[in-house]
């Protein structure tokens, strides 16, 4: 079944499908922003925990994608098919944890990061909704990261794309009251975005029931076996991204200390920038695919070479692409609203965009490579040195010494990505890697 495929090839579906992702979200911003912007504030609140509890249900999805593109480069179909199993119910009953952890901490969370009282309740309507959709998240997660790993990124694609036409659909109809529903605000995008989320995992499920790759009997001790190889990837990687969003809860608390207007203009910004993010999130899949069959077919100065192109390619696309948006910043920010101190804040914040995305390209696909070869502790190592004495630091002294508001926000965010994408490559182009390289038994 399995099928070794370009670059191009495993990047297109995956950026059409994160593409529909993006929309979803801007239609989102973009219909709450048309019921009030109290709300998109509040569904932004919501929103940063929730990214940061997905970031733990993705220690199996990420593991899974690594160890089956390892298993398809040696060349041990079944044994890809058992590790997705086992990923796959490992991640249900981790996301069962972790939605229940949800529902009872949420108000505690949302006062963690000073949400606002003029929208705590909607946040807290939302994230309670839309955390059942984890179990959800945790099995689409999983199963896509299979189907990328296989070969096949057009079929989560597809899935991705149907279920967030569906959303964008719910959104129009819950949050304002179409074809005869109550108008819902808040709420109704929630119900919207959970539906979805259902939708999706079990569009993918079936189809890996039809290609009976679940039809595979497998032993406790396989399971254990197999779970072990995900979690040596996953457990690590999960961490870096982790220790990310604990370092974005800080920004989320100083951002919020600013006032709505601040979060709400950076959530306008954040939306701008998801193309580009968008773009770096593909080029990284389809770039961690074909390392993780390079190193388990032992082809090391390919996956090396691989990435480097990769990167090259990537930084000088993003470059070019926020460039544009910087210069048409003002026109773009209009499109979401009106308020001047919003646009104004938001064209100074586009162009320190340009380079913190360049930052933030090279972390991606170089981190990403960096785990299919099983080189997962460094970036853990360089996330916690950099964002705990680069990000955190200095955007609290730009914002509150030197009074620079958003600004300084992102200029601190900006250096911290610029910084870290200078040592992970620093550790790729030196190739520790190659000690250490397969990760399957």
């Amino acid at each position: 079944m399995a099928q070794r495929k370009t670059l191009f090839q495993l990047t297109w579906p995956t950026y059409i499908e994160f593409s529909f992702l993006m929309f979803m979200m801007v239609a989102d911003t973009l219909m709450l922003s048309q019921y009030s912007d109290a709300s998109v504030a509040a569904v932004g609140n919501a929103n940063r925990i929730l990214f940061l509890l997905t970031v733990l249900i993705n220690i199996i999805a990420i593991g899974v994608g690594v160890v089956v593109s390892q298993y398809i480069g040696a060349k041990r179909e079944k044994d890809s098919f058992k590790a997705l199993q086992s990923g796959i119910m490992g991640a249900f009953f981790l996301a069962l944890i972790i939605a229940g952890f949800l529902q009872l901490f949420g108000p505690a969370l949302l006062r963690l990061v000073n949400t606002p009282d003029a929208i705590f309740d909607d946040a807290l309507m939302y994230l309670r909704v839309v955390g059942i959709g984890l179990l959800f998240v945790a099995l689409s997660q999983t199963t896509g990261s299979g189907f990328r790993s296989l070969g096949f990124p057009k079929r989560v694609m597809l899935a991705g794309a149907t279920a967030n036409l569906l959303n964008i659909g719910l959104n129009a109809i819950l949050i304002f009251g179409l074809l005869g529903a109550p108008a819902l605000g808040v709420l109704g995008a929630a119900i919207a975005t959970l539906s979805a989320r259902i939708f999706n995992a079990f569009i993918l499920l079936g189809s890996l029931i039809y290609e009976k790759i679940l039809d595979v009997t497998i032993s406790l001790k396989r399971l254990y076996k197999y779970l072990r190889e995900v979690l040596i990837i996953g457990f690590p990687s999960a961490l870096e991204q982790f220790i990310y969003q604990v370092s974005e809860f800080g920004i989320l608390i100083m951002v919020n200390t600013l006032g709505t207007l601040a979060v709400t203009t950076q959530i306008y910004v954040f939306n701008l920038s998801l193309p580009v993010l968008v773009f770096a999130i593909a080029l990284a899949q389809g770039n961690q695919v074909i390392v993780g069959w390079h190193i388990g077919a032992t082809e090391d100065e390919d996956a090396f070479k691989r990435t480097t192109k990769t990167m090259l390619i990537g930084v000088i696309t993003v470059f070019v692409i926020t460039l544009v948006v910087y210069f048409n910043a003002a026109s773009i920010l209009r499109i979401f609203t009106d308020n001047p101190e919003i646009i104004e804040t938001g064209q100074r914040v586009l162009l320190v965009f340009i380079f913190l995305e360049m930052g933030r390209l090279s972390n991606i696909v170089v981190i990403q490579a960096l785990r299919a070869t099983g080189d997962v502790n460094y970036p853990v190592k360089a996330a916690v040195l950099s964002m705990g004495l680069i990000k955190l630091p200095l955007a609290y002294l730009l914002v509150f010494v030197f009074d620079l508001g958003l600004l300084g926000v992102f200029i601190g965010i900006a250096a911290d990505e610029i910084v870290r994408g200078a040592l992970v490559y620093i550790r790729w182009t030196r190739k520790p890697w190659l000690k250490q390289k397969r990760v399957i038994s």
